[in-house]
Parts: C-alpha cells; structure tokens; sequence
C-alpha cells in the first residue's frame, strides 16, 4: 500500500491543485468551524447561564471537563476505528453526535444534565478533528500539505470566534438557549453535502479489490491518467499486520518522537483550553462588560486563525518545522505573561490578546498539522487523534485550573503568569522531536512519510 500511496503523491504534487481538492478543503473547513464552535459555545454562554440559574461560574468547571474528557475519548478510541474501517464513515458518524446533542442542550436544566450532554458531544467532537485533518492530508500535495491541512483546521478556530460574535448578538435578545441551537443546526444542514461530497480516505480506498472501483471514482475527478501500482508483498504484509494501529506509533522508530509529541500536546492544551474556557470570565474580572468580554474573544479565536496560515505557509517551505514550532510556542509564553500586566489600557489589551491568539491558537494548529503530518497514512488518524487525545488529558486540567484559581481569587495577573509556565515547557519538548527517517536509508514500508523533509 505504501508503494501505492507513494505514487499517488508524487502525482498529486506533480499537478495544480484541482477544483475538487478545493472542494473537499472547503467542506472540511466548514466542518470543523461548526466543530469549533460547538466546542467553544459554553465558554461564551456561562456568564449568562449562571446567571440564569443562580450559580457561580466555578461551578461549571466540572462541566468544562466533563466536555473534554468526551473530547479525550473521542480521540483516542474514536480514530482508530476511522484508520481501520474509513475515516469518511467514522467522520459523518461524529458530525451526527454532536449535532444533534448541541441541540438537546436547548432543553438542559441543570448541571447534571449538562455535564452529560458535554460529554457525550465531546466524543463525537474528538473523533472529528483528527479525522477531517488525516483525510485532507490524504488528499493534499506534499507541497502544500501543512498549508492546506491548516487551512482546513482554522476552521476550528474560525467557528470558536464565530460563536461570540453570536452570542454577542443573540443572548441579549432570544437568550442563551439560540446560541446552542444555531450550533446544532448549522452542521445538520451541512450533512447532507457531506455525505454526497467527501471521499472516503485512500488508504481504506486502497484495501479494495482491483480494479478499485471507488479509489477510480475518486481518481477520476484528481488524476484522470493515474493508475495504482501492484502493491509489494512487503506492503501486503505490513497491511495485515496493522490492525491494531496505535501499536504502529511505537515501531519503526517513532517511539521516542511520539512520546515527545503526546507531551507537547498535553502541555499546550493546558493553556489553549484555559483560554478558551475561562478567557471570557477573565476578561470581566478585569472590567470589561459581558458583549465586550465575548468579542475580545473572538478576536483572540480570529488572530489565532491568521497566526496559523502564516506559520502554515512559512512551514512548507522549511526542512525543519520543530524550529518554527519552538519559536512560536516560546512566543506564547511571553504573551501571556503580558495580556496580565496591564489591564486599565483597553488597546493595551486588545493588542496582548491578538499576539496571544496568534502564538497560542496559531502554534497549536500549526502542531496539529504537524502530527497530522508526521505519521504514515494508515495510522495517520490515529497519530493525530492520539496525540489530541493525550494532549486532552491535560486540557482537562486547564479548566479545573482556572476554576481553582478563580476560586482562590488569585489577581488575574497571576493567573496569567501561571498559564505561561505549559508553553515554556512545549517549546523545551517539541525541540528535541526527530523524524524516524533522519539519517537512515529509505524503508520501503514507510516511503509516504520518507519522502518528506527530516524534521517535517
């Protein structure tokens, strides 16, 4: 198989990206911005919910992780299956669940009932991104592929930022209930273009019989003239000997560079889902009335979505993305430590918050595309959804870190100096990350990933 997608690639990237390459970023995109914002809306409806249901806001922060601990599982048990079965199928699934459980969330009345729906829609939540990254991947050109692959995973950020623009809008008037139903129809009405839409991923494609009618289907609309080569007998092998897919994140050399990346992840997301959850909260606490709060926070979500096509493109043209990383996560940290200097400058402000969303949100896209990149096509699902999952385990910990920290009434200034300290550490662990294929000779097993830069 590897031999096959090998091909497949190189005559991709021998070609223009085609009309349905567009296509099918486009529609990943869109996906991922209703994802985005289903992960981001409780941020943006607990000051108002609270409110609602006389309660304090450290009260939701068990509902905060309630959601991510969805968001974990979604991503570690969820990915293998669309490495095993098809990312396509598995990924209509997820749309499925947290469309449909954002809406149930227009009837929650309490806590509990909550905490259970969050969890739920983070399964589904978690087994989308990785699975909408691994399949633009497939059909990327590598010359392109961190760019496009984080063009589509803006998408995430865009919809987080979309939500306060929404909540902004119609809290006020038809309350927080709007908020969560407009997250929940938006990707209800986007399915059915989706299913009609989407290829199923190439290396589920490429486990069909010859002539691979579907593989042909999709061919067809990419690269008219382009045949599957006869897969090797080492290609056979190494397919039959996959079925338990995170096994392969350990072999062939990518022991210790996975581990590196599972920390990397887990460290940043303890500062990109403090943000994200408690940002809004934060921002009150510092003066700024609820509409104003919500939209400086769009703003954050929106910088970091520039942040992440810049460093996209600036990626691709470099051997050695871990540098570029290092940099940028070591960024974040200074940035955060100043969005808690000063906070009677509103442009102070509002300048710290755009640099930070462009170091934290930017650099974690730009991560992701990374892992998403990093792994051979038949475990690069779950590569990527491992890593988030992993990672999620400690995003787990950014909202019960706020909560405490709010709690204690710690001044926001220090709260900010605290959640630097996780980048500084990403930057130190992502450094020392090396390509399996540094130094070695070509594997025949794993030519896709071979023929990328050392490093990626």
């Amino acid at each position: 198989m590897h031999s096959q997608i090998a091909s497949f690639r190189a005559a991709l990237d021998a070609r223009p990206v085609s009309r349905y390459q567009w296509l099918i970023l486009l529609l990943l995109a869109l996906l991922l911005v209703t994802d985005g914002y289903d992960a981001q809306v409780l941020g943006y409806v607990v000051p108002a919910l609270a409110a609602d249901w006389g309660l304090e806001k450290p009260a939701f922060g068990p509902v905060f992780s309630a959601n991510l601990l969805g968001l974990t599982l979604g991503s570690l048990l969820v990915t293998p299956l669309a490495d095993r079965f098809g990312v396509r199928r598995v990924l209509l699934a997820c749309v499925l669940i947290y469309a449909s459980l954002t809406v149930l969330m227009v009837f929650a009345d309490s806590l509990t009932t909550l905490m259970a729906a969050r969890f739920i829609c983070g399964i589904g939540m978690g087994g989308a991104m990785p699975s909408a990254m691994a399949l633009m991947s497939d059909y990327s050109p590598p010359r392109l592929r961190t760019l496009m692959v984080t063009l589509a995973a803006c998408g995430f950020s865009f919809g987080g930022a979309a939500g306060g623009f929404v909540a902004a809008g119609f809290i006020e008037h038809y309350g927080w209930e709007a908020v969560f139903l407009a997250g929940g129809v938006t990707p209800l009405l986007l399915f059915p273009f989706l299913v009609w839409l989407l290829p199923e991923s190439l290396p589920r494609l490429l486990r069909d019989a010859p002539p691979y009618r579907r593989l042909q289907r999709v061919t067809a609309r990419l690269l008219p003239d382009w045949q599957p080569p006869l897969a090797s007998a080492a290609d056979d092998a190494q397919t039959r000997g996959s079925q338990l897919t995170v096994v392969e994140l350990f072999r062939h050399g990518y022991a210790r560079p996975t581990l590196l990346i599972w920390a990397t992840f887990f460290v940043s997301l303890i500062l990109l889902y403090f943000m994200i959850s408690w940002l809004p909260s934060l921002l009150l606490e510092s003066g700024l009335a609820l509409k104003q709060a919500n939209l400086v926070t769009s703003m954050f979500l929106f910088a970091g979505t520039i942040g992440a096509i810049g460093m996209a493109w600036f990626a691709d043209r470099l051997k050695n993305k871990v540098r570029l990383l290092f940099g940028v996560l070591l960024a974040a940290a200074l940035c955060t430590v100043l969005l808690g200097l000063n906070h009677d400058n509103p442009r102070y402000l509002v300048a710290c918050v755009f640099a930070a969303g462009f170091c934290i949100i930017g650099g974690q896209l730009t991560l992701n595309a990374f892992a998403s990149n990093f792994y051979p096509a038949h475990v690069r699902a779950t590569g990527t959804g491992w890593a988030l999952g992993v990672g999620r385990f400690g995003s787990i910990l950014g909202p019960l870190l706020g909560s405490l920290l709010l709690a204690l009434h710690m001044p926001v200034q220090q709260i900010f100096f605290f959640c630097a300290i996780p980048a500084v550490m990403a930057a130190l662990l992502i450094i020392q990350v090396r390509s399996p294929a540094a130094g070695t000779p070509r594997n025949p097993l794993h030519g896709d990933i071979l023929k990328t830069p050392v490093n990626h």
